[in-house]
């Protein structure tokens, strides 16, 4: 009996039959992978069995085809939401158009306008020839935007061709808007939006329809408010806060865990303040509040028993002394404003609530930490102090070279924890020679490794000081000891996104406090600020002192278009220049932290 649904197998003297079904190819996703199942049909007569086949096939290509309709769940207001913001970034597109243009110079005018009318005919000609390419390109589009709203579609669906088709129409029309635009005809973009609602027939815009009616009250409404008219929220809009901010993190990419759990608490407290309710309600008089209520909430509120256990509104009513800073409300504001641009984006609110509601600082950046004297850094790097705290000899190897390398180099302490051994490397300088540097970068095939900023990439001249401390044989001992070993210092544990927990405990909660020198404003960055005010107070240029410690320079052209200096520029504009002395004829000692790394390593 040979059937394509059929597979005879023994079954001792006996042949039984197994029907086989194989899953569709769209489909595995919806069976965990798997591609085909089976089913015995042992108790099933001979006679029987092609029958009972043929039903199976006909009740799985049933299951199948329900699965699919199952998955078609483009609705037509999630067309209008689509459309919508496709609406608001052809408004944006045309205004950058007309904006870009020199509306000063006629020649310039004729040339925009010429512009468009050229990709107006190449589009439509594209149509014409073409259709089913040009609708493949689009395809693309609609996929990354229906995924982005969790929104399941059949391409095959009426609601997605029509959302397709509405899109090509959408793109006609713009070019008439930006021409009017260009020209300076008065056209609004109400008009434009008009237009769409009515080339599109899905009523989009029903409220530029909608007359507006007067409230009879018991009352005359006052003058600059005669007439109100109530809008009802749209299924994006309704959507609650839990789950736009839900799908803003997966949206979000790949993030450190601690930025994660940043953006999480900060977004969280929304949540804590109003309830779940949804996105597209939220006001500009509730933002307001919501900043009023955060700037009493407690330092450590999760760490500090007395606050812990209390619920958000509680903790409103308490007379709180010690407060968050103000650098922790913006970051909370901040990563808020964020949150709702992309909803905008996303058609899930109309306005963001948040915009332009940080607080101003009473302190400039600058001044938020302090750089160490040179008196002090003398007293960090004392021998007795140093060789003593830093336990080089239980193989604390961190503790001895993080300090030096910071004071010299003026990199971030996650940039040092995070080294691997062969991102210090020999790199050719104008000259034949080569220069030992500090790589600065990121490495996908490394994900413990992440900077700061795209402006953090850089390589950093090893000073000499380093240099003459060891820290090339250190490498080296390092490499012999244990061939298989990758990190500088890989006895650091890895927690929340970085490497940088036992050292900055160490250093700012025991050794500074041991010599007398931990203040709010003293701490392990300090080094960064104690670098750069030092070349600052030595003449050394902005940019140069930017590149060093992987600033911005700001710079628009340089950033785009230069590569960084050249190791010997590098060395010999700022890190030749890091030289500390506690008078003019006498320098910091670093030199006496020389040790035998053969016995202490070996």
């Amino acid at each position: 009996m040979r059937h394509p649904y059929l597979i005879p197998k023994k079954s001792g003297s006996k042949t039984i039959f197994h029907f086989r079904s194989y899953i569709p190819q769209d489909l595995i996703s919806n069976f965990l992978g798997r591609k085909q199942f089976q089913i015995s049909l042992k108790n099933v007569s001979n006679k029987e069995t092609i029958i009972v086949a043929i039903s199976l096939h006909n009740l799985t290509e049933q299951l199948f085809n329900d699965i699919r309709m199952g998955e078609k769940s483009l609705s037509l207001e999630d067309v209008r939401e689509i459309l919508k913001v496709e609406v608001r970034k052809s408004i944006l597109h045309s205004h950058r158009v007309h904006l870009g243009t020199n509306k000063y110079d006629p020649e310039k005018v004729e040339d925009s306008l010429k512009s468009v009318s050229t990709r107006e005919v190449k589009m439509k000609q594209k149509l014409k020839d073409d259709l089913k390419t040009y609708e493949g390109m689009l395809d693309e589009k609609l996929e990354k935007i229906l995924l982005s709203l969790d929104i399941e579609y059949d391409n095959k669906s009426i609601n997605y061709q029509r959302l397709r088709r509405h899109f090509i129409d959408l793109y006609l029309l713009r070019f008439d808007f930006i021409r009017n635009l260009i020209k300076e005809t008065g056209r609004t973009d109400d008009d434009f939006r008009l237009e769409v609602e009515d080339k599109l027939k899905v009523e989009l815009f029903p409220e530029l329809k909608q007359q507006l009616k007067p409230v009879f009250e018991d009352s005359i409404p006052e003058p600059s408010q005669p007439y109100k008219v109530e809008t009802p929220l749209t299924s994006h809009q309704s959507t609650p806060l839990s789950v736009g901010i839900e799908n803003y993190i997966d949206e979000r990419g790949k993030i450190r865990t601690k930025s994660l759990g940043e953006v999480k608490h900060s977004l969280g407290l929304m949540i804590e303040d109003w309830g779940d309710i949804p996105i597209g309600s939220v006001t500009r008089e509730m933002s307001t509040n919501f900043k009023n209520h955060i700037r009493k909430l407690p330092k450590n509120r999760m760490k500090n028993p007395l606050y812990r256990e209390s619920e958000f509104h509680e903790l409103m009513k308490m007379d709180i002394k010690d407060r968050i800073h103000t650098t922790t409300i913006n970051k909370h504001l901040g990563y808020c404003s964020s949150f709702f641009e992309w909803s905008i984006t996303h058609g899930y609110s109309n306005l963001n609530p948040f915009k332009g509601m940080k607080l101003k600082k009473d302190i400039r950046p600058r001044d938020e930490r302090d750089r160490f004297t040179e008196i002090e850094l003398k007293k960090i790097f004392q021998k007795e102090n140093y060789i003593h705290y830093t336990k080089i000899e239980e193989g604390r190897y961190e503790l001895f070279w993080t300090p030096l390398i910071a004071v010299f180099s003026g990199l971030r302490l996650g940039e040092i924890t995070q080294l691997y051994l062969d991102n210090i490397k020999e790199i050719k300088g104008n000259h034949r020679d080569k220069r030992r540097c500090f790589d600065i970068v990121v490495e996908p095939e490394r994900t413990d490794k992440h900077l700061k900023t795209q402006s953090s990439r850089r390589i950093v001249p090893v000073h000499d000081i380093l240099l003459e401390l060891g820290l090339i044989e250190f490498i080296q001992l390092l490499k012999k000891k244990d061939p298989k070993r990758q990190r500088l210092f890989q006895e650091l544990k890895y927690k929340d996104g970085n490497y940088n927990q036992n050292v900055s405990r160490w250093f700012n909660t025991r050794y500074l406090p041991s010599l007398g020198l931990k203040t709010d404003k003293k701490n392990f960055h300090s080094f960064r600020h104690t670098v750069s005010d030092h070349l600052k107070q030595k003449g050394i240029e902005p940019h140069f002192i930017n590149e060093l410690l992987g600033h911005s320079t700001g710079n628009i052209d340089l950033e785009r278009y230069g590569k960084g200096y050249n190791p010997d520029i590098l060395y010999n504009k700022c890190v030749k220049k890091i030289f500390y002395e506690t008078s003019h004829t006498r320098g910091i000692d670093f030199k006496s932290l020389k040790v035998d790394w053969n016995k202490i390593v070996g």
